[in-house]
């Protein structure tokens, strides 16, 4: 995969389709997405409804907790090019 952001990985409306009426707060829903990233791969546990939007993005696997290719791809553009969100 060659995204040049992290939009060209995950779509708005894919973001939107996935996290439903999920609150979190001040934060974005693509900060929600980065921290949780940012937690697996460093093996910190996060919470239920946001391990669950970055499974049903393709972003972590869906039997262990562990960043996908896409995951990884998704992480490393939004810490390099923080003006892609």
């Amino acid at each position: 995969m060659n995204a040049n952001s992290i939009q060209d990985i995950v779509t708005d409306a894919e973001l939107e389709s996935v996290c439903g009426y999920a609150n979190f707060g001040k934060m974005s829903k693509r900060d929600i997405v980065k921290d949780t990233l940012l937690k697996c791969l460093g093996g910190y546990s996060t919470g239920h409804t946001a391990k669950v939007i970055c499974k049903e993005l393709g972003l972590v696997y869906a039997n262990k907790w562990d960043l996908t290719k896409k995951g990884r791809e998704y992480l490393y553009l939004s810490i390099i090019e923080p003006t892609n969100q």
